[in-house]
C-alpha cells in the first residue's frame, strides 16, 4: 500500500484520538497527544529518508488532511473566538508535529548514512 494512503488512514485514526483526548482531559491534552501523534506516525513514515522534509509532501498532506478540513469547516461555521482559540492550536498539532517528524526523520536518516 502506499504511503500516502497509510497516512491518510493514520490520519483518520489521530480524528479520533485528538477528540477522544480532547473531551476527556481537555483540549490542551487534546492538541499535546495530537501533536505527539502526528510526530511519531510521519518519523515512522519518512524513515530511512535523507530528504524527507522535502520529498514527502504528499505524505504529509496526507497525514493532516482530515484536519485540515476540519479547519476549513471552522473557519465557515465556529465563532471568531473559537478560530482565534483553537486554530492555531491545530495547525500547530497537525502540520508543525508533521514537518517536526519529516525533519528528525531526515537527520536520523542522515546519521545512519554518515556511520555507514
Amino acid at each position: 500500500m502506499s504511503k500516502v494512503v497509510i497516512a491518510f488512514f493514520l490520519g483518520v485514526i489521530g480524528f479520533f484520538i485528538g477528540f477522544g483526548v480532547g473531551e476527556g482531559s481537555g483540549l490542551v491534552a487534546g492538541f499535546v497527544t495530537l501533536g505527539v501523534y502526528c510526530f511519531l506516525c510521519q518519523f515512522l513514515l519518512s524513515r530511512k529518508n535523507v530528504n524527507a522534509y522535502r520529498k514527502d509532501w504528499p505524505v504529509m498532506l496526507a497525514l493532516d488532511a482530515v484536519w485540515l478540513f476540519i479547519l476549513c469547516v471552522m473557519f465557515l461555521k465556529e465563532k471568531q473566538n473559537v478560530i482565534h482559540s483553537q486554530g492555531p492550536a491545530i495547525l500547530l498539532a497537525t502540520c508543525g508535529a508533521t514537518y517536526l517528524g519529516a525533519v528528525v526523520a531526515s537527520l536520523t536518516a542522515g546519521r545512519t548514512v554518515a556511520r555507514s
